[in-house]
């Protein structure tokens, strides 16, 4: 099998930033952190590798990061087609997810299967078959797939977060909560597990405790949007929209070199409710449209697009009522051209 014959590593960013240097409070971390105060030394895996994808997908390289995978130890076959490299036909079939059709899911989770049937300790395959599993809120087959996952890989901290959310979701909340802590130990100069933490205590109402790991992630990067988001969602949940909507509007999603910065998508739904919130219906139109663009996001798993979609199409009416309200409004007071 493709597991048995080579030995994989996971690059947490794309191969061009391999070396580059991350700003956390006031020093410089390497960009690659394997598990907690571990540099990622790539000598240790000479034959094959992995990144992940900006989409939360796994893909599958050759020898250091670039080139084509290589070939499996086997092959299987998939309707007329013959498999000879699980690492091609995983990255294909996530090629064909993201630039395919809208309706592809279907047969991209068909063609992750038959690779999970052929070699089912290749990480990818059970990675990005339970992230979709999870769009498509089949909760428990998606843990399954994640708990495979982890025991292929077990220092990667994204599937600890993937775990986490779907035990909160099938309310096994004790398991969430140790799935999001090992995730920051796993990493922890990343922000994401800390902010659901948050999340999960906002939810629960234990406001004093999100706050507390609201502030150790501020502590981590201070000019993060989801450590924004987080506060923002402490704002809304205490009602004060209005503030929730500044801490939105006045967050950058780019750098200052106007590069994106990654960030959590539900970032555009949180906006969207909070400005709906305060009256601004074109805003939240136009944060629904851009979370609804993001068809893979795994946010998908807690709230249905259709859901999102009615919500964008209320505050659509809501914005031309309010464009013709105010289009009124101004030829009343015009004054006249005698």
């Amino acid at each position: 099998m493709f597991h048995h014959l080579f030995t994989f590593a996971l690059l947490f960013l794309f191969p061009t930033l391999l070396f580059s240097q991350k700003l956390i409070g006031n020093k410089e971390y390497p960009e690659l952190l394997w598990g907690k105060d571990e540099e990622f030394d790539i000598s240790d895996f000479p034959n094959g590798s992995f990144i992940y994808h900006k989409d939360d997908f796994i893909l599958a390289r050759g020898k250091l990061y670039t080139g084509e995978p290589p070939k499996s130890n086997g092959s299987f076959t998939y309707g007329t087609e013959t498999i000879t490299n699980s690492g091609k036909w995983n990255n294909d079939t996530i090629e064909l997810l993201l630039n395919g059709k809208p309706n592809m899911r279907a047969e991209v989770i068909k063609r992750l299967e038959a690779g999970v049937r052929f070699d089912p300790q290749f990480f990818p395959f059970r990675y990005n078959l339970g992230r979709l599993y999870s769009v498509e809120m089949k909760y428990e087959k998606a843990l399954v797939e994640f708990e495979y996952a982890k025991a292929e890989m077990p220092e990667y901290y994204k599937t600890y977060l993937h775990i986490a959310i779907l035990s909160e979701i099938t309310r096994q909340f004790y398991y969430a909560i140790m799935n999001y802590k090992l995730a920051v130990e796993k990493n922890p100069y990343d922000t994401e597990a800390l902010i659901r933490l948050a999340d999960h205590y906002l939810e629960t109402g234990l406001k004093n405790r999100a706050l507390l790991y609201l502030n150790k992630a501020l502590k981590i990067e201070e000019e993060s949007p989801n450590v924004k988001l987080g506060f923002a969602r402490l704002e809304m949940e205490k009602g004060n929209y209005h503030i929730a909507y500044k801490i939105f509007n006045r967050t950058s999603l780019t750098t200052g070199e106007g590069k994106v910065q990654p960030y959590d998508k539900k970032f555009h739904y949180y906006f969207a409710e909070t400005a709906s919130k305060v009256t601004d219906y074109e805003t939240a139109e136009e944060q629904y449209t851009k979370m609804l663009s993001f068809t893979n996001d795994p946010f998908f798993a807690t709230v249905s697009s259709k859901v999102i979609a009615r919500r964008r199409d209320i505050a659509k009416k809501f914005a031309e009522a309010k464009r013709t309200q105010l289009d009124d409004s101004e030829e009343e007071v015009s004054p006249t051209n005698e």
